[in-house]
């Protein structure tokens, strides 16, 4: 993989960092977006080619969450000036990737790539940058990081460079993003003192959770009369352990956020499997949120569901219209700690995935299996992300 190049690498020791002054905010000066990009010359690499195989000859997508995770922190890194030794830098921290939408959930593995971004907005201490990836002359994907800038000593927020927007589709993508942020801000002040169970609950939303919940009761006191084609949540989910290895970490010496995001999507990408009993296409990573670092050493859990199902038109532009099945899935990353008996969520990731349906005897598609949570707290996250994303039920 080659790069455009970049003055950006990462100077500062631990001794550097407590000799430096801070930071004055009055140096922080209004930039312009720079934009940044990585080609994959596929083609004529084999090396390479081999490098992002998947079992399936075509390009391992959860190799692609990890580089578009890496380019996004270098764009970040470049727009606050981490290369300056003049003053303590921020310290980035990813806070969430708002969308990840798969235009083609096949990427070829011989056709050369290009993947690009830029910084889209910045507020005080924060940074957004959308991300694209071009294979063919098509746009294959797009994404939108989200980094915070912190103090390195004092984990206060550290301030940033405003972002100046020149052309008419910068500004209108930076006017976009303040309208998006400032709701974010209210929703936030609005949801202090709330448990993120009450910030969840709209009446519409509580009154559907209340309506699978009893649906959910019924299956779980009364399974052999129950609909066959209700399963629980909690039958559908699959869990990995791992312990957090030095080669995982960042530059600041925590577990690298795109390593997380592409553990999690596989892991959510062999649920869907299991559960679909064919291998699923990858629609959209709907969110990502980081809510704690991960550090080396710790005991990193992941846990994964399939939340919610549909049927979807394959391509309703078509005369004979195709179905296929739809699920998303929700993945809960957690740092368990054995010796102080604790466990604590970290991330969380949600998925949608795509399948072929199963057909019955005389060739008709049969739905997928309606999911069920068996505790409220499921139940009020489900609607959450239901009605949030204004997904079929």
């Amino acid at each position: 993989m080659s790069s455009t190049k970049s003055s950006v690498r990462y100077p500062w020791t631990e001794e550097r960092l407590l000799a430096a002054p801070p930071r004055d905010p009055a140096s922080q000066l209004p930039k312009p977006p720079r934009p940044l990009q990585v080609t994959y010359p596929f083609s004529s690499d084999d090396l390479l080619r081999e490098h992002y195989r998947s079992p399936w000859g075509e390009v391992r997508i959860g190799k692609i969450l990890e580089d578009l995770d890496s380019l996004s922190a270098l764009i970040a890194f470049e727009h606050c000036n981490v290369a300056d030794l003049a003053s303590r830098p921020p310290l980035l921290v990813t806070a969430g990737v708002e969308a990840i939408e798969l235009r083609s959930s096949r990427l070829e593995l011989r056709e050369d790539m290009k993947m690009s971004g830029r910084v889209v907005w910045a507020g005080s201490s924060s940074v957004d940058i959308g991300m694209e990836l071009e294979q063919a002359g098509q746009l294959q994907l797009t994404a939108l990081f989200t980094f915070v800038a912190r103090d390195m000593l004092t984990n206060r927020p550290h301030p940033i460079s405003p972002l100046h927007p020149k052309t008419r589709q910068e500004r209108e993508q930076f006017c976009e993003r303040e309208v998006i942020n400032q709701r974010r801000k209210e929703a936030r002040a609005a949801a202090k003192g709330s448990t993120s169970l009450q910030q969840a609950a709209s009446l519409e939303e509580a009154r559907w959770a209340e309506q699978l919940l009893a649906v959910a009761k019924t299956k779980m006191d009364l399974p052999a009369l129950a609909d066959s084609n209700l399963l629980l949540m909690d039958d559908t989910s699959l869990e990995n352990t791992f312990t957090c290895q030095p080669q995982m970490r960042n530059v600041h010496g925590r577990v690298f956020g795109g390593f997380l995001m592409r553990r999690a999507f596989e892991l959510a990408h062999s649920t869907t499997y299991l559960f679909a009993g064919c291998r699923p296409r990858a629609v959209e990573v709907e969110q990502v949120t980081f809510r704690r670092p991960v550090n080396i050493g710790d005991l990193m859990r992941l846990k994964s569901w399939v939340t919610h199902t549909w049927v979807s038109p394959h391509n309703p532009e078509q005369v004979l219209v195709v179905l296929d099945g739809m699920a998303q899935l929700q993945v809960e990353a957690s740092v368990t700690q054995p010796e102080r008996r604790s466990s604590v969520v970290t991330n969380t990731f949600h998925c949608v995935f795509s399948f072929e349906l199963q057909r019955d005897e005389e060739g008709a598609p049969v739905p997928p299996k309606r999911v069920l949570p068996s505790t409220e707290q499921q139940a009020l996250k489900v609607a959450r992300a239901v009605f949030g994303r204004e997904l079929p039920f």
